[in-house]
């Protein structure tokens, strides 16, 4: 294991570490969720998804977002940033930096619901962004797809986390128990944008739902069957149903799993191996989509 540092292009620097086997077969940059940091993507430590995939020979790159875990400053620390920050600077800089510690070999994306959405907005604007394939665990953002229940369920929510980044000065997720990082208040606001527009959109008007369709990178999106209010099912397949070369798969009881797992389980919880290892088949499979 060894610690980095990633300068973005706009100057913010990002933490994180390399963990990889003698010979890789291939590089995964894995990325968090919101409201978290990158420890979640190996717990318990040595043994997670990051341990599993690093046993397969693949190599990992994985750091804290802007603003999380030792890529501060945090937002209660006076640190400010968008979604389209993390789509145009994180995910990019993460990429180049796999890609220049790991030459010749193929690059897989890998987000846990925050950085797996980011990376596939990016591949959007970016269809031919250096990334082999895109593995997207648990993966909802605001799209026109979304029924009525999910804008009026998660509606209610982004007024709620925005009305408090408001009051706070930023969302207080440490406070409130809801995760160990704080988020940044335009960062929420984006959301809340989103869903008052009915669609995937960046700052600047772009669409990213609209453009979905030109992503012809190999997509493996997983969702939990327990996953009730974050990714449901039916909305983290929507999500990816215009992307042309993609696949769907939900993880639960009816596919082979001892649970039906939610949202953050499919990263914590050691029952999910068989997901992780389905992870690892498709990083090093020469086909598009197994």
């Amino acid at each position: 294991m060894r610690f980095y540092m990633v300068v973005c292009p706009d100057g913010w620097q990002l933490v994180g570490e390399v963990v990889s086997p003698d010979t890789p077969r291939a590089v995964v940059v894995v990325g968090h969720a919101m409201m978290v940091d990158r420890r979640t993507l190996d717990r318990p430590r040595g043994s997670g998804l990051i341990s599993q995939l690093v046993s397969r020979n693949l190599a990992v790159v994985t750091a804290d977002l802007r603003g999380h875990g030792q890529s501060g400053p945090r937002a209660a620390e006076g640190g400010r940033w968008s979604y389209d920050d993390l789509v145009e600077n994180d995910v990019p800089a993460l990429v180049d930096f796999a890609r220049q510690k790991f030459p010749g070999l193929p690059l897989v994306c890998l987000g846990h619901s925050l950085f797996g959405h980011a990376a596939l907005a990016h591949l959007t604007r970016h269809p031919d962004a250096p990334i082999d394939k895109l593995v997207l665990l648990a993966c909802n953002y605001v799209h026109p797809e979304w029924p009525l229940g999910a804008i009026v369920d998660k509606g209610s929510l982004m007024l709620l986390m925005s009305g408090l980044s408001r009051l706070f000065g930023h969302l207080p997720a440490r406070r409130l128990g809801a995760g160990s990082d704080d988020e940044a208040a335009p960062f929420v606001d984006d959301f809340v944008r989103c869903l008052r527009l009915g669609d995937w959109r960046s700052r600047d008007g772009f669409s990213y739902a609209a453009h979905r369709v030109r992503v012809k990178t190999p997509i493996l999106a997983i969702a939990g069957a327990g996953d009730r209010l974050l990714a449901p099912p039916a909305q983290a397949r929507s999500l990816v149903a215009a992307c042309p070369n993609s696949r769907f798969h939900i993880a639960g009881r009816r596919t082979g799993l001892a649970f039906d797992p939610g949202h953050m389980a499919l990263v914590l919880d050691q029952r999910a191996r068989p997901v992780w290892e389905q992870i690892a088949n498709f990083a090093l499979s020469d086909r598009s989509i197994t």
